[in-house]
């Protein structure tokens, strides 16, 4: 009998859920919700997760539903204050709704001729634009779900004007974002067989997987609902204490309790940021194991003569200066003589200021004889103070090691986090590019260094910020010779510039941007020539395209579908706010890096730099030669990566040793690095000596 009792609650349960009724704006909202599922899955720059997925369609479709729930009640607010009392009863009701809902579809579509996109138009005129759109999607999606209520009170005929059955509300708009899926000519199916993909393999599609990331999606609005009913109780609650601590602000007692409910969330996601910058901070100082000896050349900062602290460089600046090649490992691959390369790298911990450290920066590259050389290779790292070693080899390879390479740390956080130092960033880089050219001006011609500049990610944000006031004259004031920029972040103001008037911003045409060394060779002859300033962006790298105005402005990449870049997918469109949304999670996907295995994909720039740094700094070499070059690079790579899982593996099980030792009562201390106690015994003359 109990599963007839079971049986009997179910039943009821579906009953009453099939009956269930929410408000007309509440029903906007669930319509706009339900439909906006099939655009959530389009594609965009890079594939998704599922796990990725379904938090898109969760948020998007939350989103959807608290604006277009937002706008709907004002909108039937508004609709009925202009009606009054002259019309009454559920029709009337229900008339003076639609009508609202229609009139504002009509306005809204109107501006939104008015102010259709054009080149270089503001971003007022976008936000106005988005603004109308948003307006006209909720609008049409309440004027749907009331006709859709009013056709089923006339089969049904009950009057229910005040409501709105929810369940035919979501089967409508499931159907709506089915269809628009449909009509992009995709699947579901086809969607979740793309995801974890990085450029390999498709893998047999599985129905399990759309199944999961719609059910995660579903949890995931479910969860941001129930976070918005904590905000508004908390939010009531609140009001109610103000209200009886101060009774004249009664009035104004909820709009104050949203307040301290907001402010109260953002007080916690301000010290989980200030959390998370201190942990990030600490990984910074983090000693890797691989890295922790102290280099004994005199042409390394940290070195025996060096006037940087060894202690102050951290793990990046550790990674840079110990992995120097050498002048016998570059006669190896080139085949040509060569010399032993200098590395200066200054620590965000090295010195006080920006200027302290470039200060810092030009004593060692004098005193290591950096002068002498006939380049000088400036890398603007990332955040972390990540020099890509790929390119860092590439340009000491080429140049025989005759070049003199120097970076300047600005933080230890990774680059998202260390936004806040792009100001401190170029402070140091102009410090220091202004301090090279008064010192190779002072030297007779013959004998002047040339200058080199690397950025990549937000090193090329920083390096570029430098030039921002004059712009690609800034180059010939600050007498750099070559320049090669890896994936600007969108965030740089003067590529902005350059990208919107290049004739305006670069008369000379010193500046090129490429994705690839094809489309650096399909340029005109003189363009190639005459380029001084090489920006290496691939098509579906995000960093470049992920800004504000993706928020109310198509981007050029996604206007035109005959005309978009190889790698943009042809059937997406732009979406206001959710184009924005989709991108930013093409952010977690950019770099997907497999040691050894070099990739030109998204924001992993490997395979490309060994050819154009040798195209952009205009330092040749035969084909044979670069093809040396490129396989010691990966395999320096992949041995690298393999001495720190080693010594960190190491590392980490004789932390496990001494913990467990202590847990004896074992003084560890007394025997470093040894878990066994010695033993005296006659030495075999047959075994081999292991490497040290």
């Amino acid at each position: 009998m109990h599963w007839k009792v079971a049986a009997g609650y179910g039943i009821t349960w579906a009953r009453r859920a099939l009956a269930s009724q929410v408000n007309s704006a509440e029903a906007a909202g669930l319509l706009h919700a339900s439909a906006s599922i099939g655009p959530s899955l389009e594609r965009s720059l890079l594939p998704r997760t599922t796990i990725q997925q379904a938090f898109a369609t969760g948020l998007i479709s939350a989103v959807n539903y608290g604006i277009t729930a937002t706008v709907q009640s004002s909108i039937e607010a508004l609709g009925k204050r202009m009606v009054g009392d002259h019309l009454k009863g559920s029709a009337s009701q229900r008339l003076v709704i639609l009508g609202a809902d229609l009139a504002c579809v009509a306005g809204a579509y109107t501006t939104m001729r008015v102010l259709k996109q054009r080149s270089n138009e503001s971003l007022w005129r976008a936000t106005a634009r988005t603004g109308a759109f948003r307006l006209s999607m909720a609008a049409a999606t309440g004027a749907v779900a009331v006709s859709a209520d009013a056709a089923v009170d006339l089969a049904t005929r009950q009057r229910t004007p005040d409501s709105v059955n929810a369940p035919l509300v979501l089967a409508v708009g499931t159907a709506i974002g089915a269809a628009i899926h449909l009509s992009r000519s995709r699947t579901l199916l086809d969607t979740a067989a793309e995801t974890d993909q990085y450029g390999g393999e498709i893998r047999p599609a599985s129905l399990w997987e759309p199944i999961q990331a719609l059910s995660v999606g579903t949890a995931v609005s479910v969860g941001l609902f129930m976070m918005s009913q904590v905000e508004s109780a908390i939010a009531d609650r609140a009001g109610r204490v103000v209200s009886w601590l101060i009774p004249g602000v009664k009035p104004a007692s909820k709009a104050i309790g949203h307040a301290v409910a907001l402010g109260g969330l953002a007080l916690a996601i301000e010290r989980g940021i200030a959390f998370a910058n201190s942990q990030t901070e600490q990984a910074g100082h983090a000693i890797e194991p691989a890295y922790n000896a102290r280099p004994t050349s005199d042409l390394v900062s940290g070195g025996p003569s060096s006037k940087v602290d060894w202690d102050t460089i951290g793990r990046e600046g550790r990674r840079f200066v110990n992995m120097a090649l050498s002048a016998a490992e570059i006669e190896e691959v080139t085949l040509r003589p060569a010399v032993d390369p200098i590395r200066v790298f200054v620590g965000y911990e090295s010195a006080a200021s920006p200027n302290a450290r470039a200060y810092l920066a030009m004593q060692e590259l004098e005193d290591m004889g950096a002068f002498s050389r006939p380049y000088i290779a400036l890398f603007s790292p990332t955040g972390s103070g990540y020099v890509n070693y790929v390119a860092a080899e590439t340009t000491e390879f080429l140049t025989g090691g005759d070049v003199a390479s120097v970076c300047i740390q600005y933080s230890l956080r990774p680059s998202f986090l260390s936004l806040d130092r792009v100001g401190t960033a170029w402070e140091s880089n102009l410090a220091l590019l202004t301090a090279l050219a008064w010192k190779i001006r002072s030297m007779p011609e013959e004998d002047q260094p040339k200058i080199l500049v690397f950025g990549e990610s937000l090193g090329s944000q920083s390096a570029q910020d430098v030039f921002e006031k004059e712009g690609v004259l800034g180059f010939e004031i600050l007498d750099v010779h070559k320049a090669l920029f890896v994936g600007t972040p969108y965030a740089s103001v003067w590529r902005r510039r350059w990208l919107a008037d290049p004739a305006e911003v670069d008369p000379q045409g010193i500046v090129v941007e490429v994705s690839s060394k094809a489309e650096w060779d399909a340029l005109p002859t003189q363009q190639r020539e005459q380029a001084k300033v090489t920006l290496l962006t691939h098509h579906q790298d995000p960093i470049p395209k992920f800004g504000p105005a993706l928020l109310v402005q198509a981007p050029t990449w996604l206007r035109d579908p005959d005309t978009r870049p190889p790698g943009i997918p042809r059937e997406t469109r732009f979406w206001p706010l959710f184009t924005f949304l989709l991108t930013g999670i093409d952010l977690l996907n950019a770099d997907h890096v497999v040691p050894g295995k070099f990739e030109a994909y998204g924001h992993d720039y490997r395979a490309d730099l060994p050819e154009m740094t040798s195209i952009a700094f205009g330092l040749p070499a035969d084909p044979q030669t670069l093809a040396r070059i490129e396989a010691e690079l990966r395999k320096r790579e992949f041995e690298w990566a393999e001495r720190r899982l080693v010594a960190e593996t190491f590392e980490k099980a004789e932390e496990s040793v001494r913990e467990k030792l202590e847990g004896w009562g074992v003084d560890h201390t007394i025997v470093p690095g040894i878990t066994v106690a010695t033993r005296d015994v006659e030495p075999d003359p047959f075994e081999a000596t292991l490497p040290r």
